[in-house]
């Protein structure tokens, strides 16, 4: 296995650019070369390989999609004290040393912070705001769902040391086997159900949702658990100030954010076009209706 400075394995695809401090921040380039730039942010517990399922729709509608990871995850070098944000900062910085000039902004799920983060901080910069099955603000996610997941929210938020503890034992340090993720992931599989279970179900979906997951193991669990601490305080902006138009997509059936919480935030952007696809899970949105949003970026673009 070939390595990086960073003792990071370099056998799935990727590349690096160094940071004015010296930090690697690493990224995945797929789509339409030549094509408008979108920049999209993986979720949790997920790495720039998530962009892979997005490549052929994105070749299509003739955009270039760039999938960074975040510090501390895949081939990005940890940021110490990194806040959310941190992260507008890093993302120009990355655009300028790419020479990108204008971008959309794309999250998933956890990434969905991520992209209203650089829309609200560096609105010149950004055409559009893609945000999918993303998760909302802790204000609103304690006020919707069922009520187990608004008290896991309150406890997130008010006792983030028990928190750690419990991300530990789901998500300990090393790099969990292919077996161990295999098994995890189809624990979850059947507990989300509907889409999301027909699409892990498929082999070589598992297969990347499973290396996608090695990813960002490979510099041990700490970046995803103060990731969760992080999210579920304030997030240092109110998402009634993000300027830029921004496309919301969510599934009726995801069970991980549910589609209540996206109405809410819906209700709360200045320039939201919201779609909700009813028999839509958490992770299918991304897979089955990536032409449908790679379309909808490429009208943002032009």
């Amino acid at each position: 296995m070939i390595l990086t400075e960073g003792g990071v394995p370099e056998n799935e695809p990727g590349s690096t650019v160094r940071l004015h401090d010296g930090r690697a921040l690493g990224y995945l380039d797929v789509g339409a070369a030549e094509g408008p730039p979108v920049f999209h942010f993986h979720g949790h517990g997920s790495s720039r390989l998530e962009a892979l399922v997005l490549a052929d729709a994105a070749r299509s509608a003739g955009l270039r999609i760039l999938a960074f990871d975040r510090p501390g995850i895949g081939r990005s070098a940890p940021r110490p004290g990194d806040r959310l944000l941190d992260w507008p900062a890093d993302i120009l910085e990355a655009a300028d040393l790419l020479g990108i000039g204008r971008f959309a902004v794309q999250g998933m799920s956890a990434g969905g912070p991520y992209a209203l983060a650089c829309a609200r901080a560096c609105p010149a910069r950004i055409t559009v705001c893609s945000l999918v099955s993303a998760m909302p603000p802790p204000a609103i996610a304690r006020r919707s769902g069922p009520l187990k997941r608004r008290l896991a929210w309150w406890i997130a938020s008010l006792f983030p040391r028990y928190l750690r503890r419990r991300l530990r034992q789901f998500r300990p340090d090393g790099i969990p086997t292919r077996e161990m993720i295999n098994a995890r992931l189809m624990r979850m599989a059947h507990w989300l159900g509907g889409e999301d279970l027909a699409l892990m179900r498929n082999p070589a979906m598992l297969d990347l949702m499973a290396r996608t997951m090695t990813e960002t193991a490979l510099q041990g669990g700490a970046a995803n658990r103060t990731e969760i601490e992080r999210l579920a305080r304030p997030w240092g902006f109110r998402i009634g100030d993000v300027p830029v138009p921004v496309l919301l997509w969510h599934g009726g059936q995801d069970r991980i954010l549910p589609v209540e919480a996206a109405r809410l935030m819906a209700g709360r952007l200045r320039q939201c076009a919201a779609t909700y696809y009813d028999g839509e899970g958490h992770f299918s949105v991304l897979v089955n209706r990536s032409h449908d949003l790679m379309c909808a970026l490429r009208a943002h673009a032009r």
